[in-house]
């Protein structure tokens, strides 16, 4: 029997993080074998290459002093030479010295010229030399290069954490099955374009790490100046007026709309669990507090704010302070909207192992996580996450360096298992999740050949990059939304519409006092945003043997890529 994560803190910890360690150490060993890759003849090559690259980094000093030293003499000898033509005969010592400074300044100068020219040369030759040897050590590197693939950390990760399973890519299914099973509302992708998802499973209950991309509309002020000028007449000492010009910028300002465009990341989980509950959370703030007499105080009155809102009969709130009052400070979940369902929830344990979970800094990321639960569905969102590289594109693993792709391969792996758990852990602390699965079967073997969600097909659109589908006079990002055209044996057609504003430049007057006492006309320039859109056509293969033709089409094609489980390629438009 598969055992279930409790504890997740301590799990981590003491467990999980060494395993994850040593699995993606034996994986690089693994793939290295495969690869069959001479580590001894690229480290011979990586070291040649590391030598030329100080060499390179010394004669760049010394091309830089040279060319200085160089354009020193030279504009010294002219400043040199306007001295000499200044003083004329009236100052034969001057003079001199101003003949000495050009002579000098020449000499300087024409000497650092072979240096310079030798030392660019030199660093020439060093870069090509570089340039030629890292060409080898790729070469030698391109058996291991072609083995990482999308999926290889997530593999990592499934073998360390017991129920944990994650997707090849999202199927409209497992979309479905949200929509149906569990309620998601999939108007929460209006006006949003997704740049990643990763789904799976956590016992049977469906998981989405979400990256999306989301416009809003802000503001920006411009700015407009005008130079004016007028004569004051203003005594001077001897007692006469005299005529003094002056100068003035006048500055006006008009304040108008501008898309404003954010990426978040987020974590998505259905459950059944307490199924009539929904709450809100936020960070508390208290994490990594050492207890001090401030921190105390803070405490002390966020529980008393709660005491008297739980003692509160005017309002609609059912709230009922529980006797763990340190848990209701640091979760402050008050806003929960069923008492009964929130103790089944948060049971004893479930309110020690969220609280150790909130309190820890020094191997998760403490109390970084806002919860939102609404019925059957959970978001969370948190900093630690939000910073995080959730995706997993192989090609960040290419080197031509063994040792630092080695290195790179490790950090980045272990980075990403750190970011994913603590994402997960505030569901993984609460018990009664691990213990529910659905009514039916539903997840048993979904991903067989099913159809890729439209979650996926944005993120792919994404991937071939906003630029391939943007309207002409798009000055903005754009957001990319999909629809499927036609769907047979797999193989899709998908209209891609980019929507994103051209920018209309206008100008607005705005009357400005100035210092001579009148109101002068300032022209504000500013962008007026526009919306336009533009639709076109990419080509999407869910299957793992995509037909003959797919494939000469995608290789034919002016862009194609191949993301996780799906080989995509732009039409021809």
């Amino acid at each position: 029997m598969i055992e279930d994560v409790y504890e997740p803190l301590a799990r981590y910890r003491y467990e999980f993080r060494q395993k994850f360690a040593a699995l993606t150490r034996e994986k690089f060993k693994e793939l290295t074998q495969k690869s069959k890759v001479d580590v001894r003849a690229n480290r011979i090559i990586v070291k040649k290459i590391k030598a030329l690259q100080t060499k390179v980094n010394s004669a760049r000093v010394r091309k830089a002093c040279y060319g200085w030293l160089m354009a020193l003499g030279f504009v010294g000898a002219a400043a040199a030479l306007a001295g000499a033509i200044a003083t004329g005969d009236s100052d034969p010592n001057a003079h001199g010295w101003c003949i000495a400074g050009i002579g000098a300044g020449v000499v300087l100068g024409v000497i650092m010229i072979p240096l310079f020219n030798a030392v660019a040369e030199l660093l020439a030759s060093l870069e090509s030399q570089i340039a030629a040897k890292k060409g080898i050590a790729w070469k030698q590197m391109e058996p291991l290069n072609r083995l990482y693939t999308w999926d290889v950390t997530v593999k990592l990760i499934e073998a360390t954490v017991p129920r944990l399973d994650f997707d090849p890519y999202f199927t409209a299914d497992r979309l479905a099955a949200l929509n149906r099973q569990f309620g998601w509302d999939d108007s929460f992708n209006d006006g949003k374009s997704i740049i990643f998802a990763q789904s799976g499973v956590i016992n049977g209950n469906p998981f989405v790490f979400g990256h999306y991309l989301d416009m809003e509309w802000g503001e920006k002020t411009y700015e407009g100046t005008k130079e004016i000028s007028w004569t004051e007449w203003v005594e001077g000492a001897d007692g006469k007026k005299h005529p003094v010009r002056r100068y003035e910028t006048l500055r006006a300002y008009v304040t108008k709309p501008i898309p404003v465009y954010s990426e978040q990341k987020f974590l998505v989980y259905g459950n059944d669990a307490a199924p009539n509950l929904s709450f809100s959370r936020q960070p508390s703030g208290l994490s990594g507090e050492k207890g001090d007499f401030w921190t105390s105080i803070r405490k002390k009155w966020r529980l008393s704010r709660l005491k008297a809102y739980s003692r509160n009969l005017d309002d609609d709130s059912n709230f009922t302070l529980m006797n763990n009052h340190e848990f209701e400070t640091w979760f402050h979940a008050k806003d929960r909207d069923n008492e009964v369902e929130f103790r089944l929830l948060f049971t004893p344990v479930a309110q020690t192992q969220m609280l150790n979970l909130m309190k820890d800094t020094s191997v998760g990321y403490g109390d970084d996580f806002t919860f939102l639960k609404q019925k059957k569905i959970n978001m969370l969102f948190s900093k630690h996450l939000s910073e995080a590289t959730i995706d997993t594109d192989p090609s960040r693993f290419r080197s031509w360096d063994y040792d630092a792709a080695f290195s790179f391969f490790v950090q980045f792996n272990e980075r990403y298992f750190r970011d994913a758990y603590f994402a997960l852990a505030p569901l993984l602390s609460i018990p009664l999740y691990q213990q529910m699965r659905t009514h039916e079967d539903i997840w048993k073997d979904v991903l067989g050949l099913k159809a890729s969600s439209f979650w996926e097909h944005e993120a792919v659109a994404n991937y071939h990059g906003e630029d391939k589908f943007e309207h002409p006079s798009c000055i903005t990002r754009s957001i990319l939304k999909t629809r499927v055209v036609q769907r047979e044996n797999g193989e899709n057609t998908i209209a891609v519409t980019a929507y994103g504003y051209r920018g209309v430049e206008q100008v607005e007057h705005k009357e400005a006092y100035g210092g001579d006492g009148k109101w002068h006309d300032v022209a504000v320039p500013w962008t007026e945003y526009l919306p336009v859109q533009r639709t076109s056509n990419m080509c999407l293969c869910e299957r793992s043997t995509p037909s003959d033709m797919f494939k000469r089409r995608a290789a034919e094609s002016r862009e194609s890529a191949y993301r996780r489980s799906l080989l995509s390629f732009l039409a021809t438009t």
